[in-house]
């Protein structure tokens, strides 16, 4: 026979949760309707009365409620929604829609207009404004980025006159375009 909760229903399982002395009950108490909030349990939160945790109270709470939250996953009672991993960093993805956008850069002293044609194809149009002063490191020399710009400005010599581009320019990458425009670094 189970035994029977507060509302006289019959319950199989049963969980009393004693804190240490140093944790306040009633903060406990509050994390865990927050968490059952969070995951969507407002037939538990709708009457509850309701308190803020202090702030010098809730790094302590916090980890003693994921203890908590464990075991109670282990008695079938998920109140924890697991957040989606995000990724380490931006992704940089082409796709159909994309190419329909125009992409605008006006800092740096440079001003262009960009369209990113396919997954590693990027138009620069006709008009752009090119950065004229190269950076230099602290020591006065000439760094690897300003070397890459040089080369890839080299390359599309024809197409540009007085830092102004007179066509359209098709570099590979988002990179590539930063380094010929104003210099950029890797990642632009």
């Amino acid at each position: 026979m189970g035994k029977t909760n507060e509302e006289g229903k019959e319950v199989d399982q049963l969980v009393k949760i004693l804190p240490p002395e140093d944790i306040e009950t009633i903060y406990v108490a509050e994390k865990l309707l927050q968490q059952a909030e969070e995951a969507g349990m407002t037939n538990l939160t709708e009457s509850a009365e309701r308190i803020n945790i202090p702030t010098n109270h809730l790094k302590r709470v916090e980890e003693y409620t994921t203890h908590i939250l464990l075991v109670l996953e282990k008695f079938g009672i998920i109140l924890q929604t697991k957040p989606k991993k995000k990724p380490a960093k931006a992704q940089h993805r082409w796709n159909k829609a994309v190419s329909q956008m125009e992409f605008f850069v006006d800092d740096f002293d440079s001003k262009a207009t960009i369209i990113w044609q396919k997954r590693n194809e990027m138009l620069i149009k006709a008009g752009a404004v090119m950065k004229q002063e190269m950076p230099l490191n602290k020591d006065g020399s000439v760094g690897m980025s300003a070397r890459m710009a040089e080369k890839i400005r080299a390359e599309n010599a024809d197409k540009f006159k007085d830092f102004v581009t007179t066509e359209d320019i098709v570099l590979k990458s988002v990179n590539e375009v930063g380094l010929f425009l104003y210099f950029a670094g890797t990642n632009s």
